[in-house]
């Protein structure tokens, strides 16, 4: 049986980062309202260890789109990168133009467990990997406010996902949400409350998902 894979999107408002991961066995087995085991922390899978190695397959990044000096660089295993430089009118083309840079270098993006997307903003009310079903997309756009460069971009690269992968379970990480834990004294302003509550000004923090890597490897040799 073919391990599952998971395909890990970040769409910028003019770029597109992918990465295409083989998982560990045992991995892509999840329970209710998981179904592509995408949610499950590394190290266990209903209590029994697996094997922690993932595998990069492919990865690649389109720079520039909407613009004259669009750019695609695509790699795949050991390979020489595939890198494609013409112009690409906007999010759908250039999704189109990756998918095909797969086919060219080793066929369709198939055995997919799951896609990940990274979202900048979850707000307060987005604080974990969550499933994507047009509640998640909802709450998502409610955060366009908030971060008007990137969320809009971070939908559009879910839904064109959901389009091109339909049976597959699309879930979103948010940079904000590790810094959920933050107590009221960290996170207000010195704003009056009702001002700070109606407008949603608060700190939430950024990047959440390179402080968590950081800190789970700075775990690992403390």
């Amino acid at each position: 049986m073919p391990m599952p894979r998971v395909l890990v999107v970040n769409t910028g408002s003019s770029s597109i980062k992918y990465r295409l991961f083989e998982m560990p066995e045992g991995s892509g087995r999840g329970g209710p309202g998981d179904p592509g085991g995408v949610l499950r922390s590394e190290g266990s899978q209903g209590g029994a260890p697996v094997n922690r190695e993932r595998v990069v397959l492919a990865s690649g990044v389109l720079e520039r789109i909407g613009e004259a000096g669009s750019k695609l660089t695509h790699r795949a295993g050991d390979a020489e990168p595939l890198v494609v430089e013409e112009r690409m009118a906007d999010h759908s083309d250039g999704f189109d133009r990756v998918f095909k840079a797969f086919e060219a270098t080793g066929g369709p993006v198939t055995n997919l467990a799951g896609i990940g997307h990274r979202v900048v903003h979850g707000g307060d009310r987005l604080a974990a990997p969550t499933l994507v079903d047009e509640d998640t997309i909802r709450a998502i756009a409610e955060q366009v406010p908030l971060a008007p460069l990137h969320n809009p971009s971070n939908l559009l690269g879910i839904r064109i996902a959901m389009a091109s992968f339909p049976e597959t379970p699309q879930v979103a990480v948010f940079d904000t949400a590790f810094h959920q834990t933050m107590p009221p004294r960290a996170y207000r302003y010195a704003l009056p409350a009702d001002l700070a509550g109606e407008l949603r000004i608060r700190r939430y923090g950024f990047h959440g998902t390179s402080h968590a890597y950081v800190a789970r490897k700075a775990a690992e040799h403390a």
